[in-house]
């Protein structure tokens, strides 16, 4: 606790290091066994959110306000791409990227990764839940091709980025959305999208792999019914934010900490609550690792580490996706 600001995704190493971006534009590195010292691991600038081990050994994060960025084991810090494709008939120019929030990489070395919002930056992201628009986006860097393609848009503050062991799909979560869906980015489906959950009773965020087979995520927040009248009255909005000052406008509640297993079914297997937010509010992320669950998130000072009854002691994601260490 107070060690570090703002540990929005932590990530853990094949060695069971652990890392995690702060507010200062640093990746931290907290070394094992006990994780009690640390050093900067790498500066990049801005506030460094979702993260992920490539094949390599190369740390891929989303950084906000400046693009998708990787450091390589020798500490070197790479801007990967900080644009995409224009939309078409599109009046105002959206190549550029302002919140680039979770992502994941196929086996292939693809990188999907989500743009929360195209309007608004990592300072006042929470006033496009007032727009509701669908102002975000979903997009695939190659690096084979250095190439940058949006692949899916329109998307309702698209959060969290986790592709499946099929190589063909990946699920993605919209905040406002109350949401989780499936894309596919390749085989017979390709393009087409399927509601795994919908409805949930808050906001989820990133989504990750759990040992057996299922996915974790987290609930950011919690919805309430006056939010979700609010939802359905644009003009409400509207008036609301020209005739009051916005400490007194209608946000949703992001006090709370909660983590959700899941299944590819959308069936929910086990819930884990901070309800009051004493420990861990508005958790961001977690990440499995040997028994363990990683707990972030981006308004906190802590990571939190809970142990998960009956969970595989060996597993790890960087094992998973990608098995032995490189050398």
């Amino acid at each position: 606790m107070g060690e570090i600001e703002g540990p929005e995704d932590p990530l853990i190493d094949w060695d069971d290091n652990v890392y995690a971006g702060n507010r200062q534009g640093e990746i931290i590195k907290f070394h094992a066994p006990d994780h009690k010292t640390w050093e900067v691991y790498a500066h990049i600038g801005g506030h460094p959110l979702g993260m992920q081990f490539d094949r390599h050994g190369n740390l891929v994060c989303c950084v906000s306000g400046m693009g998708l960025y990787m450091v390589t084991p020798d500490r070197e810090v790479v801007k990967l791409t900080d644009e995409t494709n224009r939309s078409r008939f599109s009046i105002v120019d959206d190549t550029r990227m302002r919140l680039a929030d979770d992502l994941d990489i196929a086996a292939d070395g693809r990188i999907f990764f989500s743009e929360a919002t195209v309007r608004y930056n990592h300072v006042d992201w929470p006033l496009d839940s007032l727009e509701l628009r669908g102002n975000g986006r979903l997009i695939c860097y190659d690096p084979r091709t250095k190439t940058t393609r949006t692949v899916l848009k329109r998307l309702m503050f698209p959060n969290g980025v986790c592709v499946m062991p099929d190589q063909e799909s990946l699920l993605f979560a919209e905040t406002w959305g109350c949401r989780i869906s499936r894309f596919w980015f390749d085989g017979p489906k390709k393009g087409q999208v399927e509601r795994v959950i919908e409805n949930l009773p808050g906001l989820p965020d990133n989504i990750n792999r759990a040992s057996d087979g299922n996915y974790w995520t987290t609930l950011v927040g919690m919805r309430s019914p006056a939010m979700d009248l609010a939802s359905t009255m644009p003009g409400f909005r509207r008036r609301m934010t020209r005739r009051m000052g916005p400490a007194n406008w209608m946000m949703p509640n992001i006090n709370v900490g909660c983590a959700v297993k899941f299944n590819i079914k959308g069936e929910i297997l086990d819930v884990l609550w901070d309800k009051v937010g004493t420990n861990h509010p508005m958790v961001c992320s977690v990440k499995e690792h040997k028994g363990y669950l990683y707990l972030g998130g981006i308004s906190n000072n802590r990571i939190g580490k809970w142990k998960i009854p009956g969970a595989d002691p060996e597993w790890t994601g960087p094992g998973d996706y990608w098995g032995a260490k490189p050398c």
